[in-house]
C-alpha cells in the first residue's frame, strides 16, 4: 500500500512542509494557495482532454459556477462551507452533463466552439445578474468556517486547500487506475477500438465531462473564499486559455504536470510583476518553446531527465557499497590465465556437485536460495559469476555465449570431475547448451529453468536504448529483475540481486543481448543423449513453452515442465519447489 501511494504521500508531505518555509511572508503564501486552487481546476480538464480526449476551451465557466453558488450560499443564506463545496461540485457536474449531451455529437473543433461558447455564455449571464454583483462582481464573500472555527488566516487556508488538494488528487490516482481510467485512455486513442471492445463511448464521455466540471466547481469554490471576492472577468476566456495552457505545458494525460502548468502559468506573473514585460510575451515563448522542445510537457522532460541522470550519483554510491562490502580474501576464485572466476557453493559438502550457471543482468546470487536447501539432500550447489558479472573480472574479449561456455568449461575444468550435473537459467541456458554441445560425454543431466532458446533470442531495436540506460539508473533495472520474479521473493534478495546486476560489465548491458542474437544450435542438438529437463513459468513473458518446443523436440531425452504461477525465475521465486524438482530429476534412473 505504502508503495503504491509513494509519489501521493510525498506530495502530500511536500505541501505540508512547504509553508513552514515562508512562515513570514503571507503573499507567497496565498500565492502557493491559489497554485492548489488552480492545480485542481487544470486536473479536472487534464481527465477530460488528457485522458479522455475530448476538447474543452471554456472550462473556466465550471470555477465560475462553483465559485458563486459557495459565495451565494454563505453569505446570503449562512451555509456551512463544507456544505457549499459538495453543492459547487455537484452544480457544475449538473451542468457538465448537460454540455456533456450535445457534445456527444462534436469532435475536433467543434466541440472546442461549442465549449467555448458555453464559457462566454456563463461569463455573460453572470455579468447581466444584479443579484450575482453584475460586472463590479461580489464582495465579502465570507472565509472558510470549519465547525464554528473561521479559517481567515493565510497559513489556515492553505492547509485546508492542501488537504482538499491531495483528495482529490488521490480520488484521480485511484480513477485513471480503474476500469474507468482505461476505458478514458480508450476512448482518446481510438474510439472505434473501444466501441469494438464493448465500451459504452457515450457513457465514458459523459463521465468525463461530469468529473472535469465537479473538479472546476470545487476549484472555484474554493477560489472564492480564499481571495474573498470575485468578478465574472476573474472566469472569462483568458481563464479558460490558460487553464489549457497550464495542461499542455506541464504535460496532458500527467497528474504531476498540472502542478507544474499551474506553477509557471500562476507563479511566474508574480515573479516578474517588477519587470516591464507583458505576461503574454513570456507565456508565449514559454508555451513555443515547450512545444518544440518538449512536446509531451514538461513533467514528461523531467521524468526522462530523472531516469537518465539523477540517478547516477546514486547508482555510484551503490556499486562503491556493494565492492566495500565483498571479502575478497574470504570468498572463492578459480584463476584461468588473467580471468577470475568468482563461485559460492552451498548444500552437503559431500554431495554430488550440480554447476549452476546463471542468467543476464544476474549473479551467482540467483542460486543462494537454492544453496541454502541443498543442506538435507545428496547434492552440492557450486554456482559462479560468469566472467563479466558480478565479483568475477571483466575480461576484454568479445562478448559471445561462445566465450561464456569456454569460459565455464574451464571452470569446471578445475574440479578433475568426469561427469557433472548442469544447472543453467535464460542466457546461463544458452551458455550451457554451449557447453554441452562442446563436451557432451561430460554431462550426466542438466536441468534449464527459462532459458533461451537453442535458435537464438532476438531483442526488438527499440528496447535497447532501455538496456543501455540500466547502466545508471538503479530503479529502472530493479524494476525490470522484479518483473522477472512476478510476485514472490522470499529471501527478499531483490535489493541485492539488484546491486549485484550493476556491477556486471558496462558493455554487456547491450551486448549480451546481441550474444543472444548471433547464435543457433537447433542442428546441433541432436548429439545430445543425456537427459535434459526444462522448466518454463506459465506467467513467464520472455521465455514461453511454445518458444522452447523446437528445442526440446531436437533433444532426444528432453521433456519440458510448465510451472503454474511462475515468473522467469522459479530459483529465486519458489525455491522449494525447485529444489524438490531438482532433486528428483536427478535420482530418476536414467532411460
Amino acid at each position: 500500500m505504502m508503495k503504491k501511494y509513494k509519489n501521493m504521500i510525498l506530495f502530500a508531505v511536500a505541501l505540508a512542509i512547504l509553508p513552514l518555509l515562508f512562515l513570514n511572508q503571507t503573499f507567497l503564501i496565498s500565492i502557493f494557495s491559489q497554485v492548489l486552487i488552480f492545480s485542481i481546476a487544470a486536473l479536472g480538464l487534464n481527465i477530460l482532454i488528457g485522458y479522455a480526449g475530448q476538447i474543452s476551451i471554456g472550462h473556466a465557466a465550471f470555477m465560475a459556477l462553483g465559485a458563486y453558488l459557495s459565495a451565494v450560499l454563505t453569505k446570503n443564506y449562512n451555509f456551512p462551507f463544507l456544505i457549499t463545496i459538495f453543492l459547487a461540485g455537484g452544480f457544475s457536474g449538473l451542468f457538465g452533463l448537460i454540455l456533456g449531451f450535445p457534445a456527444l455529437r462534436l469532435t475536433g473543433f467543434y466541440l472546442a466552439i461549442a465549449t467555448m461558447a458555453f464559457g462566454v455564455a456563463v461569463e455573460k449571464i453572470i455579468g447581466a445578474s444584479d443579484y450575482l454583483g453584475g460586472h463590479t462582481g461580489m464582495t465579502g464573500v465570507p472565509n472558510p468556517d470549519l465547525f464554528g472555527f473561521n479559517v481567515s488566516s493565510d497559513l489556515g487556508k492553505y492547509y485546508l486547500i492542501c488537504v482538499i488538494t491531495v483528495i482529490l488528487f488521490l480520488f484521480a490516482h485511484n480513477l485513471l487506475q480503474s476500469r474507468t481510467g482505461r476505458a478514458f485512455k480508450a476512448i482518446r486513442e481510438s474510439e472505434f477500438a473501444a466501441r469494438s471492445s464493448g465500451i459504452n463511448i457515450s457513457k465514458y464521455k459523459l463521465i468525463a465531462f461530469i468529473i472535469s466540471a465537479v473538479y472546476g466547481g470545487i476549484a472555484g469554490a474554493l477560489y472564492a473564499h480564499t481571495i474573498n471576492y470575485i468578478a465574472p472577468t476573474d472566469f472569462a476566456l483568458g481563464l479558460s486559455i490558460n487553464l489549457l495552457a497550464m495542461i499542455v505545458v506541464g504535460g496532458l494525460a500527467s497528474l504531476s504536470g498540472n502542478v507544474i502548468g499551474t506553477i509557471l502559468m500562476v507563479a511566474i506573473p508574480f515573479l516578474f510583476s517588477r519587470i516591464n514585460l507583458p505576461m503574454s510575451i513570456i507565456f508565449g515563448v514559454m508555451l513555443i518553446l515547450v512545444v518544440l522542445f518538449f512536446p509531451r510537457g514538461l513533467s514528461y522532460a523531467l521524468y526522462i531527465f530523472q531516469w537518465k541522470y539523477l540517478w547516477r550519483p546514486y547508482v555510484w554510491i551503490r556499486k562503491r557499497l556493494r565492492k566495500m562490502q565483498f571479502k575478497e580474501d574470504k570468498s572463492m576464485f578459480v584463476k584461468l590465465g588473467d580471468i577470475k572466476i568468482h563461485f559460492e557453493t552451498g548444500g552437503n559438502p559431500t554431495g554430488e556437485p550440480v554447476f549452476m550457471v546463471h542468467g543476464n543482468f544476474a549473479s551467482w546470487r540467483w542460486y543462494e536460495p537454492v544453496l541454502k536447501r541443498l543442506n538435507q539432500t545428496d547434492y552440492r550447489g557450486i554456482a559462479l559469476d560468469l566472467p563479466g558479472f558480478g565479483d568475477s573480472s571483466h575480461p576484454e574479449r568479445d562478448i559471445s555465449i561462445e566465450n561464456y561456455a569456454k569460459e565455464l568449461e574451464g571452470f569446471i575444468n578445475t574440479f578433475n570431475l568426469k561427469k557433472i550435473n548442469l544447472v543453467g537459467h535464460s542466457l546461463g541456458g544458452a551458455v550451457c547448451l554451449r557447453y554441452a554441445l562442446n563436451n557432451p560425454d561430460r554431462i550426466n543431466k542438466m536441468l534449464l529453468i527459462d532459458p533461451a532458446p537453442a535458435d537464438g533470442l532476438v531483442t526488438p531495436e527499440e528496447y535497447y536504448p532501455v538496456l543501455k540506460s540500466y547502466q545508471n539508473n538503479r530503479g529502472l533495472l530493479k524494476m525490470a529483475l522484479s518483473g522477472m520474479i512476478t510476485s514472490d521473493d522470499p529471501e527478499r534478495l531483490l535489493e541485492k540481486l539488484t546491486d549485484d546486476a550493476l556491477l556486471m560489465d558496462q558493455r554487456a548491458f547491450t551486448e549480451n543481448a546481441r550474444a543472444l542474437e548471433r547464435y543457433h544450435y537447433l542442428d546441433e542438438l541432436l548429439k545430445i543423449n543425456f537427459e535434459v529437463l526444462f522448466l518454463v513459468g506459465d506467467k513467464d513473458s520472455l521465455i514461453t513453452e511454445a518458444l522452447l518446443k523446437p528445442t526440446v523436440q531436437r533433444i532426444k531425452n528432453a521433456r519440458i515442465e510448465v510451472l503454474k504461477d511462475t515468473g522467469h525465475a522459479v530459483n529465486v521465486q519458489n525455491p522449494d519447489q525447485f529444489v524438490t524438482i531438482l532433486t528428483d530429476f536427478l535420482k530418476e534412473k536414467k532411460i
